[in-house]
């Protein structure tokens, strides 16, 4: 059974990511898998930059996100949640959009992620990532 390893929350502006990621790296280590942190913290911090990014116009500092760690030396759970207006990523279309235009970070999310689902909520959004790591 994964344990509660903590719930960490900040403002939706990017000076905020800095600190998310340093909350990655310390929940990892207290795991001992210091060996997924560039996994890890490349999938939320593509969440988290969509997040800013998308759902609150680049940053605003009364804006929040939330990040619920649940884990064991053998997966990982995550749960993001934000008060942004809800907003569904798989409805997203990038077909037309070339790489230097951004819009490409979700593949990355569920190419390294075991699983990645979104939800709206009633005010806000939720993206719960899920990873396994190997022995």
């Amino acid at each position: 059974m994964l344990r509660d390893a903590g719930t960490f929350s900040f403002a939706a502006i990017p000076e905020s990511l800095s600190a998310a990621r340093s909350c990655v790296r310390g929940v990892l280590q207290g795991i001992n898998r210091p060996d997924k942190e560039m996994d890890i913290n490349i999938v939320v911090g593509e969440i988290l930059q969509n997040i800013i990014r998308y759902g609150f116009e680049g940053g605003n500092p009364s804006g929040q996100f939330e990040m619920q760690f649940f884990c064991d030396s053998n997966e990982m759970k995550i749960i993001v949640t934000d008060n942004a207006p809800p907003s569904n990523p798989d409805s997203w279309n990038n077909e037309h959009r070339s790489p230097e235009e951004g819009g490409h970070g979700l593949n990355l999310v569920h190419a390294i992620a075991e699983s990645v689902h979104f939800e709206m909520l009633e005010n806000g959004n939720k993206a719960s990532l899920h990873f396994v790591f190997d022995s």
